[in-house]
């Protein structure tokens, strides 16, 4: 009787080292960490330009959400392939933003339906980033 099983299935055990053949590029981009560390970014940035209102600008809006997902590609060494998912990702962010901040804006005003569109839209960029980093998957 043939073992069928591929040993990258099997759980690792504590202190447990990864078989030789599997590549850290091919795993995707850690689900919560991604998105929780980029809606932290971007509320950051909504208080520091509540604190600071003449030094938010375009540039200083991007900034920080940015480098955050830059940062975890270059930490994570997310491979190339994986990297797909920040063309939907800010897509969805954008049309959120943009349609949710009008729409927000006719209920609650536009003091409060731009952070609320703002944070929202990079919470959806970085859950579609990280969705989309689990695709394609290596077919070995």
């Amino acid at each position: 009787m043939s073992d069928d099983r591929d040993p990258r299935d099997e759980p690792l055990q504590d202190g447990a080292e990864q078989p030789p053949d599997v590549d850290p590029r091919d795993e995707p981009a850690p689900f919560g960490a991604v998105v929780l560390l980029t809606v932290a970014a971007a509320a950051g940035v909504m208080v520091l330009g509540a604190l600071a209102p003449s030094a938010l600008n375009l540039k200083f809006l991007l900034f920080g959400p940015i480098t955050l997902v830059v940062f975890e590609i270059a930490v994570h060494e997310v491979w190339w392939k994986r990297w797909w998912g920040a063309i939907p990702g800010a897509v969805l962010g954008l049309a959120c933003y943009f349609e949710g901040r009008e729409a927000l804006a006719d209920i609650i005003g536009d003091a409060w339906a731009h952070p609320i569109a703002y944070v929202t839209a990079w919470a959806l960029f970085a859950a579609a980033f990280a969705w989309c980093s689990r695709y394609p998957r290596k077919l070995s």
